[in-house]
């Protein structure tokens, strides 16, 4: 009998320790929930959730860490890491993954590059120092850089085979006349088709489409030298029947 009110005694205080810090119900599969910061493996209590270990998410029904106040439309911003490390934000519909900084959004900060390490914007584009990648003409791009990008290798693909500048070696391609040629540059100031400098200032370069732009320009330049070396030789074997002449006829 001591037993058993022995442990009606521990199950009211159980009970009543459960409801002085938890709202919800007292069941294995209802929410609870509280209003006051929770530590796990920790006393640190300087955020509403406190954790001292790794965290795991498992299951195969898609797991998710969702930021923000709504199911649909999240607002605010959410810090993750500490002040000697990485934060992970986010803010206004844009994820942040950057060293720790002293000032967070909306406040001066002193090296405001570092907030903008790492970003991720709700269409799904990425940007790498640069948060600015929503423009007129940004539509056809996926990811933004800002400052250089140093790697051993970039291979860019050819979507068809036209877009590649070996047109110019067909034989019915229109080249430009040596004359046109000089008269446009003296004129323009610049090659064909090739943007000026104050073009390339204000709208930058298409890698893609310069390269290409230059190998047509290359070719069209082993043309020209063929096409003159052609002359060359006529112009020798000219010289040469003259020169014949000149020596029988004495």
């Amino acid at each position: 009998m001591k037993k058993i009110a022995l442990l009606a005694i521990c199950a009211m205080f159980s009970n009543s320790l459960f409801s002085q810090q938890w709202d919800g119900a007292t069941n294995l599969t209802d929410h609870i929930y509280r209003n006051g910061k929770v530590s796990i493996g920790t006393d640190n209590n300087n955020d509403k959730l406190n954790l001292n270990g790794n965290f795991r998410l498992t299951g195969n029904s898609g797991n998710k860490i969702v930021f923000g106040g709504g199911s649909t439309s999240p607002v605010g911003s959410t810090i993750v890491g500490d002040d000697g490390n990485f934060h992970f934000e986010f803010n206004d519909s844009k994820l942040y993954l950057h060293p720790y900084v002293s000032a967070y959004f909306g406040d001066v900060d002193p090296n405001p590059q570092l907030k903008n390490a790492f970003s991720m914007g709700a269409t799904g584009i990425v940007g790498m120092g640069t948060d600015n990648f929503y423009c007129s003409q940004c539509s056809g791009y996926r990811l933004f850089v800002k400052d250089g990008i140093k790697t051993e290798k970039v291979q860019v693909e050819i979507a068809v085979s036209n877009g590649w500048a070996d047109y110019v070696f067909q034989k019915d391609y229109k080249l430009m006349p040596l004359q046109e040629l000089q008269s446009y540059i003296t004129d323009k100031g610049h090659l064909p088709e090739v943007p000026t400098t104050e073009e390339a200032i204000a709208n930058g370069i298409e890698l893609k489409e310069m390269n290409i732009l230059l190998l047509k320009k290359i070719e069209e330049l082993t043309l020209y030298t063929l096409q003159q070396q052609k002359n060359i030789e006529e112009q020798n074997t000219r010289i040469e029947m003259l020169e014949k002449k000149i020596s029988t006829s004495k």
